[in-house]
């Protein structure tokens, strides 16, 4: 894994202007490594003396500290030729978030746009004219159009360039693209590009429809020829790396009580990921030979199969309760499924948290209202796990000591938009400084943003003892046991926080305009458990007065969590891995 990596959260080209925000990870690594640091030829002077002090190199036998800078670098593929945009360090050297804007027409040292040729533009740490390490921009297609053109150009008494510039994600390269052509050239560029795309498009179609075909044949073939093995068990998810969620109580159960089960576990990232070849052709074999497949999400390949008498095939569904209306409960709806979908149809069984939200997930799946049962979900146990939250607490305790001395302030919202590709949220709702005033001297305020929302709160470097992002950390519910006061709007975190029996606060900004796009399986101002409010200066007065309607929560909890005992996962293992009725 290379040192250096970049996650950039916002890109806007905007005529000449290239705009960036990104996250650098490793910087410390990096500095540290020494590799790195003593075999660059081009700084002889560097020794085993050298340390990382405050954005330079200091190396004793160099009679002037080196320094340290962040560039985006343009490189020219064909012949190696290099224009490096220098940023200055500002502050600490491991600070993450690295910004910038770039003129297109000022590229080169002498001010001039990119020369004609192919260019992948870097995020890169240099030292003087050496580029020690350097970063893909990665993906971009969710935050730039395909191709966006731009004209580039330079004149002066003596000289005039004019070209035009295209700009595109490169696969390849798994960074930006710069295609500098002559003026007159783009149109027929753009023809080749989309062409080529367009036949892409096309191959993928016809990769994935082959790639289906072959997952459906091995399924039917193996469920032909194939006995059910009854100790087997699949977990399979295509929005999770690891054994985590749900899925880790269940099989922390299955390993708890020492059951003979021969347990298979397929996952990958996300639904965009590759999955592994092995697992093109082993899935399939195990699914039509399993009695028993755990889902917990999406998975279109799974959909076209017929799943064979015996065999179950259980949604264990990541949210918790029925807040907003998904699946067939959309259809005919933005972004609801077509009445012919197969999406969620050949499930055997879900499981809910209470019997009266089982029709609404009958509903979304497409499925008799008997086929949803009330086991509880598996991963609230921690809820009702002293012990767990005990040593959740000193873990984030030990990460982050100020929240032993202040209360903790948890702002988790939803995103706006249709999607990872739109997603947003409007910081400018938010008003920092009367949040500050009020409430720096005795509370901290953690955000802990949807994943989709790439673009995060600018934290001004004067509040930053009291605003803390914590978007990135892995669990949101071990950050809820430390916090006394949880804000979100249309999120089902106020289902899991309502266990904690502790306040919460609605900041719904937008609740006319978000209702209008997005419907929600009861009245939102009648179904919360806390007070709705619109503005920041609502918000500080029902904090700083208490007013948090704390008689709700109880009630709401009750509703939507028929058992709060802390055995949903031995429930689930009885009734639906060993098929026991209790």
């Amino acid at each position: 894994m290379p040192i250096l990596q970049a996650q950039v959260d916002y890109l806007e080209l905007a005529g000449t202007k290239f705009r960036f925000e990104a996250r650098l990870f490793g910087l410390t690594d990096f500095l540290q490594a020494e590799q790195l640091l003593f075999e660059n030829p081009a700084t002889p002077e560097l020794t085993e003396d050298t340390q990382p002090e405050d954005g330079y190199i200091q190396s004793e036998a160099a009679e002037e500290p080196i320094p340290l800078e962040r560039a985006v670098i343009f490189r020219n593929k064909r012949n190696k030729r290099t224009f490096i945009l220098r940023f200055p360090f500002e502050g600490d050297w491991t600070e993450e978030t690295f910004r910038g804007e770039l003129d297109l027409n000022h590229i080169t040292p002498t001010g001039r746009p990119l020369p004609m040729g192919y260019f992948d533009a870097f995020f890169a740490i240099v030292q003087g004219k050496s580029i020690l390490h350097e970063a893909p921009f990665g993906d971009t297609r969710a935050l730039i159009p395909v191709i966006y053109r731009v004209d580039t150009k330079h004149s002066n008494a003596l000289l005039k360039l004019e070209y035009e510039l295209v700009v595109q994600y490169s696969e390849y390269s798994n960074t930006l693209g710069f295609h500098s052509l002559k003026q007159g050239e783009t149109k027929r560029f753009v023809r080749l590009i989309e062409k080529y795309n367009k036949s892409k498009k096309n191959w993928r179609k016809r990769a994935f429809k082959f790639r289906r075909f072959t997952f459906k044949t091995i399924y039917n073939v193996t469920k032909w020829t194939q006995p059910i093995q009854d100790n087997k068990v699949i977990f399979a998810s295509d929005s999770r790396s690891d054994v985590s969620g749900n899925f880790a109580y269940i099989l922390n159960e299955i390993e708890r009580r020492d059951l003979n089960l021969d347990v298979k576990t397929f996952f990958k990232p996300n639904l965009q990921s590759r999955r592994d070849w092995r697992d093109k052709f082993t899935l399939p074999y195990h699914l039509a030979t399993a009695k028993t497949i755990l889902v917990d999400d999406f998975y279109p390949m799974i959909y076209p199969l017929n799943i064979r008498k015996g065999s179950d095939l259980v949604q264990v569904w990541h949210a918790v309760g029925a807040f907003k209306t998904f699946g067939y409960s959309r259809l005919g709806k933005p972004g609801g499924p077509s009445a012919n979908s197969l999406s969620h149809r050949n499930y055997t069984k879900a499981i809910v948290s209470s019997h009266h939200v089982a029709r609404h997930y009958a509903e979304g799946f497409g499925l008799r209202e008997d086929q949803v049962i009330a086991t509880g979900i598996p991963r609230t146990d921690m809820f009702f796990d002293q012990d767990y939250i005990a040593a959740a607490k000193e873990r984030i305790y030990e990460e982050y000591p100020i929240f032993k001395t202040k209360k903790v302030i948890m702002f988790a919202p939803t995103f706006r938009g249709n999607g990872a590709k739109s997603a947003h949220y409007d910081f400018s709702q938010l008003d920092l400084d009367a949040l500050y005033e009020a409430f720096h001297e005795d509370y901290v305020f953690v955000l802990k943003m949807h994943p989709f929302v790439r673009r995060r709160l600018e934290i001004p470097e004067v509040y930053a003892d009291f605003f803390l992002d914590l978007t990135d950390h892995r669990e949101i519910n071990e950050l809820l046991f430390v916090s006394d006061i949880l804000i979100t709007d249309y999120s089902s975190t106020c289902f899991e926080f309502s266990l904690l029996d502790r306040p919460m606060l609605f900041f719904a900004y937008d609740l006319e305009d978000y209702i209008s796009k997005r419907d929600f399986y009861y009245d939102f101002e009648e179904f919360v458990p806390g007070p709705i409010v619109r503005t920041s200066e609502e918000l500080i007065e029902r904090i700083k007065n208490e007013d948090f309607e704390m008689q709700n929560v109880k009630a709401f909890a009750e509703y939507f969590f028929e058992h709060q005992d802390g055995k949903s996962s031995e429930r689930f293992v009885d009734q639906i891995i060993l098929g026991e009725n209790k």
